[in-house]
């Protein structure tokens, strides 16, 4: 099983995830966003943070936490319920690419996917997918 890697390693580790069904890939958010050429994808800034150290026996219990936003389209675009099917869709594809981060990255890795019709991205509203990837040691 790999060790928890450092932040650098973690945020390249997102960068190379590919996502079934997202054209572009970004290793940062963009400044503005063409939709016509497809989905794009990009991870936000990283977050670490340590537990508590409750023995001795434990000398680690720090995870890394990073955000991925799949964008779809602007908000606005299409009709909610083609909107609501093409996130569902992007949903399972995420899982599957970070499902795929455990246990070549990482040892452990949890995280949480929500969608939106408003998030911003250049000044205007994408619908989006976006997760909260978290890699944890113990």
């Amino acid at each position: 099983m790999p060790v928890l890697p450092n932040n650098a390693a973690f945020l390249a580790a997102i960068q190379a995830m590919t996502v079934t069904g997202v054209a572009r890939h970004y290793d940062e958010p963009p400044a503005s966003i063409d939709i016509s050429a497809g989905y794009c994808a990009f991870p936000t800034m990283p977050d670490g943070a340590r537990g508590e150290q409750v023995s001795t026996c434990i000398t680690q219990s720090k995870t890394r936490s990073i955000g991925y936003v799949v964008i779809i389209e602007a908000t606005g675009q299409d009709t909610t319920p083609k909107n609501y099917d093409k996130l569902a869709t992007v949903m399972d594809n995420l899982e599957t690419a970070i499902d795929g981060l455990a246990p070549a990255t990482v040892n452990f890795v949890e995280y949480e996917i929500s969608t939106t019709g408003n998030y911003p991205v250049g000044g205007s509203e994408y619908w989006a997918v976006v997760a909260t990837i978290t890699a944890r040691d113990q």
